[in-house]
């Protein structure tokens, strides 16, 4: 019995040590991040930067912002505006998946931290074209103006700084994310290309515009001695989100039995900019392989009326009577004087343009971090996405697609990431920080981030 009392006695002393010394030995480490100094960490830019999700931004997907994803792997503070949930508006929520049945909460969420006497390390602000990271107009009227809370919300008070930049510079950062310019060419594609973001209100920003504001951002975010790192990353195709390529298949493929059963149908007829009676139309094929068309995710409401003698559209924008030439007896797309609307599609000519000053703006985004060699890097959002489109990725167990819902990466708006898919994201911004910076930050473990689809319960 004594043996037992001591042999016990000793296994109890080896296991207090142990746990002692397992402490010792498990205390976090921030990792090294190589010639890059994270002590005072800023990201810049519109809605990707800032989490929005789900048509809304709201606590739950913020806390795994790119920004505050890479901050807590590097062990750095990073304030964000937390907005609780439902967020502001909010957020999308999924009710039924047979019919899908996709509706705004009804609540809205609160700013928590509102009074913080600094700027947010947070500087997204969703909807911000490349100009608003430059605009010195008071938070309060611009966003009232252009309807649009969040500059007020993430801004707040000018003392702070005029501009997004000034307030990104006032925290005298160290290292900066800068993801910007998605909005002027997404504002045009997906309005249908009936708004703009150049001087007529029409177009995307016009490229010399684009180059001259970029380039002015990189010289004020520039440090002559190298010192502060910038990871700029560019605008991916919009024909690889689903926004634009959920509607058109399903529509392409139930056309093909309305064709096999009425011969006279001979495809989807759609308008074009200035049309009222139609003169395009697009196969059952090319509306499946998203070819010289893309319908917007916005119109799958009117998706289930297509050959339906109906004036839905106008009645829901208020155009009464519907414009010349319209004759909404006749059957919705499926009749050139009852087309598929504008506002709701992308067509060839529209396509091009999209793609056209996509490129010439990733290609300005290039030459502003080539021309700091040593202290810039890029991250290929484009060829990423083109990749997943085309072939999808398995990340930590877990199959990723440009799929509307079912693909893990895009949300209910079908623009904004999962947070999964912000994860993902992340772990790309990561590779190129190790890579230029000779840095070692682990990658987050995409399986342990929470499924986010929001649920009606």
């Amino acid at each position: 019995m004594k043996k037992i009392i001591i042999l016990f006695a000793v296994a109890t002393l080896l296991f207090l040590v142990a746990c002692e010394d397992r402490s010792d030995l498990t205390a976090p480490v921030a990792p090294s991040t190589g010639t890059a100094d994270f002590s005072r960490f800023v990201t810049i830019g519109n809605s990707l930067t800032a989490a929005y999700q789900n048509g809304s931004l709201y606590e739950s997907s913020q806390v795994y912002s790119i920004g505050k994803i890479i901050a807590d792997q590097v062990h750095t503070s990073f304030e964000q505006p937390i907005i609780s949930d439902p967020g502001i508006p909010g957020r999308l929520e999924l009710h039924s998946l047979n019919p899908l049945t996709i509706l705004p909460n009804g609540g809205l969420g609160e700013v928590k931290n509102a009074a913080l006497q600094k700027p947010y390390n947070n500087l997204g602000v969703p909807g911000a074209i490349l100009f608003d990271l430059v605009d010195t107009t008071d938070f309060a009227p611009k966003s009232v103006a252009r309807g649009n809370p969040y500059f007020q919300i993430v801004l707040r008070n000018q003392a702070l700084g005029k501009s997004v930049i000034a307030q990104a510079l006032n925290l005298k950062p160290t290292f900066v994310t800068l993801w910007i310019g998605n909005n002027d060419v997404l504002g045009y594609a997906t309005s249908g290309g009936t708004k703009g973001t150049d001087a007529t209100g029409k177009l995307p920003t016009d490229p010399n515009v684009f180059a001259f504001l970029y380039n002015n951002v990189a010289t004020a975010l520039a440090d002559p001695t190298d010192t502060r790192k910038v990871v700029a990353a560019n605008i991916p195709d919009v024909q690889n989100v689903p926004f634009f390529t959920t509607i058109g298949p399903k529509i392409g493929a139930a056309l093909i039995d309305v064709m096999a059963a009425n011969p006279n149908v001979v495809g989807l007829f759609y308008q074009k900019a200035g049309e009222g009676v139609a003169s395009s139309y697009a196969t059952p094929e090319d509306l499946i392989a998203c070819k010289n068309i893309l319908l917007t995710l916005v119109s799958s409401p009117y998706a289930g009326l297509v050959g339906k003698p109906t004036g839905k559209f106008y009645r829901d924008n208020g155009i009464d009577p519907a414009p010349y030439g319209i004759d909404t007896t006749q059957a919705f797309g499926l009749h050139p004087q009852n087309p598929w609307p504008n506002a709701f599609t992308l067509d060839a000519d529209e396509i091009a343009l999209v793609q056209k000053r996509t490129a010439e703006f990733n290609a300005v985004i290039k030459a502003a971090v080539d021309a700091h060699p040593k202290s810039w890097a890029l991250v290929d959002i484009n060829s990423f996405f083109a990749q997943m489109a085309a072939k999808g990725m398995v990340v930590d167990g877990i199959k990723f697609t440009t799929d509307y819902i079912t693909g893990n990466t895009f949300g209910l708006d079908g623009v904004h990431p999962t947070t999964r898919g912000y994860g993902v994201i992340t772990n790309e911004f990561i590779n190129v920080i190790n890579t230029k910076f000779n840095a070692s930050i682990p990658k987050i473990n995409v399986s342990s981030l929470p499924a986010s689809i929001p649920l009606n319960q």
